[in-house]
Parts: structure tokens; C-alpha cells; sequence
């Protein structure tokens, strides 16, 4: 659902190792360099990437909301803008460490908390864009996310193991796909496992593999093809409604 007119895209995947989150950075990157005010919020406590994806050290973090040690806004990083005059870029990291998701965790917290912290930031940070970088697979805290999102994105790789069951993506990425493999090949691949929904194909490239904490792919290599690719991507979640599928499924 859409609050104060911020579009809530969820980042998923079936199981780690998928490239969600650098996803969920270079989406996030290329929103705000067209102008948007967008937020990152990581959700997966149990195997935070955010943080050190963007070569940052959150003082306060989402476990600590959630364990009612602090308010939202105060766990949020705000990130320099790459040129003058675009948008702006938050973060909130999962977790300052794995002591500090404990206490969220095993301790227990109410779902009900993360919804009103995703409406708090949207409503402080005048956001266009909130993206919530889910845990792989399906859980708490990707079910209450998937519950209050307008679009899934899921990112998978070319194994196309469907575990969300009954959530199906409006977007699907298949991620890092080798170089042997044909187009056709990946998206009959995915249409096994997903059905019929728009595709994104990505190929694993050295340089996206070379990219180090702080860097991100779309800003470090802006006219490599995979580059353009999640521009593509980007432009279809940023808007109002989605490519619809065809019977040679939707490739950016």
C-alpha cells in the first residue's frame, strides 16, 4: 500500500547468495540520482548486508527500534548525494552486530512495529521510494513487508528454486547468470519456477564481482550493459504501474 504517495517495493530472494541487497543499493542509487527521495531499510537481522554494503557503521539500528531501545529516526544514515541537485538516499541498517539483533530476535518484538516505523520514515523523510531488503526466504519479517509493499522485486539465481509459495514477484531478477546459458534458456528456467511474470536477466560480470564496500555498480560503471539493465528495472518500479507480461515474457 501506498503511504503519503512513497511507493514500498520489497527486495526478496529465495535463499542467500542471490545479490539482493546490492541490488536493492544500485535500485536505490539510481532513484535518487533521478531525483527521488528514497530509504533502504534492512530488514534481515539474522544475515545483515546493508550496512556493509555501503561501507557504513549505523550507530543505532533496526533491531535497536524493535527492541524499543530507540526511535526509527534515529537509526537512519543519511548518504551524500553523488552529484548536486538530485534526491536523497537514507538507509537503517538490520543490526550493529549479532548481540545487538539478540535482543529483537530471541527476545521477541511486535510485527505491528515495523509497519509504523516504515510509516514513520516515509512520513519524516518525505520518502518517493521506501525499499525493504528482506531476508531470504519466507519469514516474519518478509511477510509483514511483502503485506504493506505495492511490487515485490525477488531476486534469484539461475537454480530458480520457488520457496515463496503463493507470493508471487512482479518483477523477478534472475542474477549472475554464467555466460553458456541462452536468454531463452534462463526465461524458461524461470517460467518453471515463477510462472508468468516480467524478467530481468542479468549476467554475472567481473566488474560487479570486483565492487568493493561503498562502491556501487551503477555509479562506477554507469554505461556497462548490466548497468542499463537495472536503469531499465529501475524506471518500471519507480513508476505508478508495472510492465505486464506477454507471451515472450517482458526482458529490460
Amino acid at each position: 500500500m501506498t503511504y503519503n504517495q512513497a511507493r514500498i517495493v520489497t527486495v526478496s530472494s529465495p535463499y542467500g547468495g542471490t545479490g539482493k541487497t546490492s541490488m536493492a543499493v544500485n535500485v536505490g542509487a539510481l532513484a535518487a540520482r533521478n531525483g527521488l527521495r528514497v530509504a533502504i531499510v534492512d530488514t534481515a537481522m539474522q544475515s545483515p548486508g546493508l550496512a556493509n554494503a555501503l561501507g557504513a557503521a549505523a550507530a543505532r539500528s533496526l533491531a535497536d527500534y524493535l527492541s524499543g531501545d530507540c526511535e526509527i529516526t534515529n537509526t537512519v544514515l543519511h548518504l551524500p548525494p553523488e552529484s548536486a541537485g538530485e534526491g536523497a538516499l537514507f538507509a537503517v541498517a538490520a543490526c550493529r552486530g549479532q548481540q545487538n539483533a539478540v535482543g529483537a530476535l530471541v527476545g521477541g518484538y511486535d510485527p505491528g512495529l515495523l509497519v509504523e516505523g516504515c510509516r514513520e520514515l516515509i512520513d519524516c523523510l518525505d520518502l518517493d521510494l521506501l525499499l525493504l531488503d528482506t531476508p531470504p526466504g519466507l519469514n516474519t519479517e518478509a511477510i509483514v513487508c511483502m503485506g504493506m509493499a505495492d511490487a515485490n522485486l525477488h531476486i534469484d539465481r539461475i537454480r530458480g528454486q520457488r520457496s515463496l509459495q503463493g507470493l508471487p514477484p512482479s518483477l523477478l531478477v534472475v542474477n549472475m547468470v554464467p555466460e553458456p546459458m541462452t536468454d531463452l534458456e534462463v526465461l524458461d528456467n524461470a517460467r518453471s519456477a515463477y510462472g508468468n511474470v516480467p524478467v530481468v536477466i542479468l549476467r554475472y560480470v567481473a566488474e560487479f564481482a570486483a565492487i568493493r564496500p561503498g562502491e556501487v555498480f551503477v555509479s562506477v560503471h554507469p554505461a556497462h550493459e548490466v548497468a542499463l539493465r537495472i536503469q531499465s528495472l529501475t524506471r518500471a518500479l519507480t513508476g505508478r504501474s508495472l510492465p505486464e507480461y506477454t507471451p515472450h515474457t517482458y526482458i529490460f
